[in-house]
Order: C-alpha cells, then structure tokens, then sequence
C-alpha cells in the first residue's frame, strides 16, 4: 500500500509531502495564484472521499489569508481534493490537462499529507469597438462564442467602456468567435452584429484562442452599418412576460393589460419569441420567426401549457412498479431552459418547446427504448407545444448486462480511484445513455457498470480526462466489449496516460 501510494503521489503535477502523525489521516496544504505565487484566500477546498463507484464529499473549508487549509481525522482512502475561486479555473489534485479529472490522495490510518493547489486565472479576451473614424464606440456589446457548429451559444459577454474597450472574461482555454451586437446610433445609422475579421457571415469570423492565465488582446471590431429590425405584438389575454431568445442571448418585457410588446435594434435573423402569461393557471405561446430588415408584426394567441404523461411498459407487457423508473426532460429551445424530473406514471406541464429526454432505472432494469410524442431535429428530442397532451412511453428491459473488472498500471497492479467511461459503438444506444457513463474504481481498483442494454461498447480509463470528446476514443489503450442480455462481464483495463 505505502509503495503503491508513493507512486501516485511522485506522479502528480503538485507538490506533496508526507509526515507520519500519531492520530488519525490529515490532509492539508495551500493554494497558490499560478503566476505570481502568492497565497490564495477564500478559495473553496472540496475534498471528497471514494466509495465504492462514488464519491462521498465532505463539508467543504474555505483557505485562510495565507492560502491555508486543512481536514483532520480523517479514516483511511482514497479522495479527490480540489480547489475553486471566482475568476479561476477550478482544479483538481493530480491533473495534468486543465479539464483533467485529477488523481486520488491514498490515506492510511495515520498518514498526514500536504498538497499544494495551483489555480490559473481564466482566459480574457479583449479589443476595441471602432466607428468609422476608428475611435472607440461606448456602451457596446460584445459575445463570445464557442467555435463550434452552429447553433451559436453565447458562452460569455461584455460592454465597451467610455474608450470603446471591452473585456470578456471568465473563458475557458479554447477557441471562440466574437461578435458585437446590433445597435442604433444617435443619427439612426445601424450597426450590425459583426464578427472579429469584419464579417457578418459565420463563415468568415476569424477565431479567437482563449488561454489560461493570459490575455488575448488586439480583438477590433469595427461594427458593419445596416438597417436594424423591431418586432411589435400583441399577447391575447392580457399581461404576460414575453421573452425573445436570440444567439445574442435574452430580451424580457412585461406586458401591461392589453398584452402590447416591442423589441428594438434587432438584427434581421432567427429568433423565438416565448410568452407566458400572468394567469392562474398561466397560459403559453411560442413562435419561431425570421425578421427581416424594418421588422415586423405580430400576434400571439396563448394555449393552455402542454402537459406531458409518461408511461413505462416491459417487454412483456406492463410495468410491475413505474416507481423504479425516472424521466429526465431537458429544455433545449428555447435556449437557457430548465430541466424537469417526472416519474413514470405521472405527468408534468412543461413550458412550450424542443426538450431532451432521457431515462434511468433501478439496477434490476434497462432502457431499451423512449418512444417519444413528436420527433424533434435529432434523436431523443421531441416538441411541446401549447395545448398538446402528450405521451412518453419508457421501454424496460427486465435482464440487464452488467460489467466490472480492474483498471491496471503498466505493471499490472490496480489503481485506486481511477476515472473509467463508457460509450456505446451504436449511435442510437449512445444517445440512449445521453452519449455514455462514468464511474470511479474504488479503493482495490475495481470499477462496476449496472443496468446496461445489451450491445457493443467501448471503455476507457484516464486521469487526464473528466469528459471525454469524440476525440479521446482515439486514444491507444481504449478496450471494446460486446454485452450480452441478462450477462455479467467482466473486463480489466489498462490505465492510458498514466498516473
């Protein structure tokens, strides 16, 4: 054990120091801002110990003004420590990759460590909005976007200041596209959404790298003069919050009793309009529309909320206990939407639009299939549209696969606490699991998968992952299974990265 844990602890990125103590395992240590090395205060320490597949946190402690922090009496494990503060990327004991999922501290009965936690400020990007005259425009906003294919989400956002600066910050490392947004000048001139590259096309915006502990600047934008849109309407049946969702983000208005809405400086493009009224029940409409340039008109007639049921079924006929199974409805559109728990046998209201649904079972049970009210744009989405009555109904297979074995070092001996995924080879029983599932091994590196449909799948164990990409099953040392209806498996996995 002492041998194994020395290895674990020679092998991670932060300094640690072992002293003997007469009692129980402590574990203290300090966090330090990266650059400058000085001592971090207030920093969230969350400490959380390792049992079996899960983790058990603690109460968490904040580090004093010397960046200190301590947890004592501690029993004998493995655990994950990890370390959080405003304007900082999280991290974890043991990482090598910033969105690694860190190593475990190995504690005996009387062990004391001391670990050391580097935080890293999150990335910044900065630059000037310009007027024609290529002076800074004030008051304008600017977007950060993930460089991904669309739909654009807004991942973080700013304001020029009186010299037309802005700075976006928060970013995780990674590649971003930024954006001004429409805005109308004192002398009705239109300014455009313009991305960083003077496009106001997609696929002409110059991309941006975000890095931790850096800032990128030199991110002018001088904003492309166009002609603006306004959406003016009308909500039936008095007053009613009406949002419109954008890839700029969120308007709100509160209508007065006549139901009249407006939303200004809008730049022609796709948008949703949500508007719920202020009814006791409250009553909903949704609406997709394109606006062009000048804008447009329009009403909104507000339908009872849609209400959702969902029903479960075996193979064999009906459920014996709909209590075992739980479903997940995730709003996807419009954007920045709620997720809502429902059991089977129960029903729910939802607010109107595209919802991700997902299922899980008691250990006895699988999910073979959702068989799903309305098909959205991909697999497991459906609509929900005001005054729908809609049924899930929740597939159940009655003989679950399962699968265990040891995750090994190179030497062959099993780690503890070791971060172990699994992805389906089937897209359809990928999006099934909501892409794949996680676990940790426990203390003698055995890691155990329950409930699983039978098919093809494919594992992996890293610490330098916490959630894989396509790109990671790519890996060398990525294992592949075939599972069988109502089988146990059993297979061990090497270790990729090492520890």
């Amino acid at each position: 054990m002492l041998a194994r844990r020395r290895r674990v602890l020679r092998a991670a990125p932060a300094a640690l120091v072992l002293v003997w103590a007469a009692a129980a395992a402590e574990l203290e240590g300090v966090v330090l801002d990266n650059l400058s090395g000085r001592p971090l205060a207030r920093a969230r320490i969350n400490l959380e110990m390792i049992q079996g597949g899960a983790t058990a946190p603690l109460p968490p402690v904040l580090s004093d003004s010397r960046g200190r922090f301590a947890f004592h009496a501690l029993p004998a494990g493995a655990y994950l420590l990890s370390a959080r503060r405003a304007g900082y990327l999280a991290a974890r004991y043991g990482q090598r990759r910033w969105d690694g999922a860190g190593a475990p501290v190995v504690l005996d009965a009387e062990a004391r460590f001391f670990a050391q936690l580097r935080l890293r400020r999150l990335g910044v990007i900065t630059g000037q909005v310009l007027d024609e005259n290529q002076l800074g425009l004030a008051g304008h906003p600017v977007y950060a976007y993930r460089a991904a294919p669309p739909p654009l989400r807004v991942a973080a956002a700013a304001v020029s200041d009186d010299r037309g600066v802005y700075r976006i910050i928060g970013l995780e490392p990674g590649r971003y596209y930024v954006r001004t947004g429409p805005r109308q000048l004192e002398d009705g001139r239109g300014l455009l959404p313009t991305f960083y590259g003077q496009s106001a096309a997609l696929g002409q915006a110059r991309p941006v790298d975000a890095e931790l502990d850096r800032e990128t600047g030199g991110v002018d934008i001088e904003p492309l003069t166009g002609r603006l849109a306004r959406l003016a309407g009308r909500v039936l049946g008095g007053p009613a919050t009406v949002t419109l969702h954008s890839d700029v983000g969120r308007r709100e208005v509160v209508t007065g009793s006549d139901g009249a809405f407006q939303f200004e400086e809008l730049a022609p493009g796709s948008y949703q309009l949500l508007a719920l009224t202020h009814a006791d029940p409250p009553r909903a409409a949704w609406l997709r529309l394109t606006l062009g340039e000048g804008g447009a008109e329009t009403t909104l007639a507000p339908a009872k909320l849609p209400n959702l049921s969902v029903r479960c079924r075996q193979q064999s006929g009906p459920c014996a206990d709909p209590a075992k199974v739980t479903v997940f409805l995730r709003r996807l559109e419009p954007p920045e939407g709620e997720t809502v728990r429902v059991e089977a046998g129960g029903s729910v209201s939802l607010t109107p639009g595209e919802y991700q649904a997902a299922a899980v079972a008691t250990p006895e049970y699988y999910i073979e299939s959702l068989r799903l009210p309305r098909a959205g744009s991909l697999p497991g989405r459906f609509e929900a549209l005001p005054a729908d009555s809609l049924e899930l109904t929740v597939v159940l297979g009655s003989r679950p696969a399962s699968l265990s074995g040891r995750v090994l070092d190179a030497e062959g001996k099993p780690i503890a606490g070791a971060p172990v995924f699994l992805s389906a080879v089937d897209p359809e029983l990928r999006s099934l699991l909501e892409g794949g599932r996680s676990t940790r091994a426990d203390q003698h590196g055995e890691y155990r998968f329950y409930g699983l449909p039978p098919g093809r799948y494919r594992l992996l164990s890293s610490f330098d992952i916490a959630r894989p990409n396509e790109s990671d099953w790519d890996t060398p040392g990525q294992a592949e299974i075939s599972l069988e209806e109502g089988r146990a498996a059993r297979l061990d996995l090497k270790l990729t990265g090492g520890l």
